[in-house]
This record gives C-alpha cells, sequence and structure tokens, in this order.
C-alpha cells in the first residue's frame, strides 16, 4: 500500500503601490493522485505561514 503525497505550493509577488504589497497564492492537496483540492489568495506573510503550518499539521495527524 502507497502513502499519499502531499503538495503545497506558492506563488508570491508584490502589488506594486499597495500599503501592503505582498500577495501569495496556495494551491495544497492531500493526495496528488487527486489534484488541487484548494487555493488561497492571502495579502499577509503570517497568514502565510499559518496556512504552511496548518497544511503540515493535517499532514502529520492524518498519516497515523
Amino acid at each position: 500500500m502507497t502513502t499519499p503525497t502531499a503538495l503545497l505550493t506558492i506563488r508570491a509577488w508584490c502589488e506594486d503601490g499597495s500599503e501592503h504589497p505582498l500577495r501569495a497564492e496556495i494551491h495544497l492537496t492531500q493526495d496528488v493522485s487527486s489534484g488541487f483540492q484548494h487555493a488561497l489568495t492571502l495579502a499577509d506573510s503570517e497568514r502565510v505561514v499559518e496556512a504552511v503550518r496548518g497544511f503540515l499539521e493535517d499532514l502529520v495527524s492524518s498519516s497515523g
């Protein structure tokens, strides 16, 4: 039996002229064989960190 492989991608850029220029588009899945399951667009670095942390915590909890 194979273990599903999770994947998270982050595409980040800065919006010129914005007071808060960071933008991050996150795509994630807990099983790459089913494609990306969720997408988020965030404008705050702490929210990006929280999303990554949540993804990793979900991965650990689903592994047993």
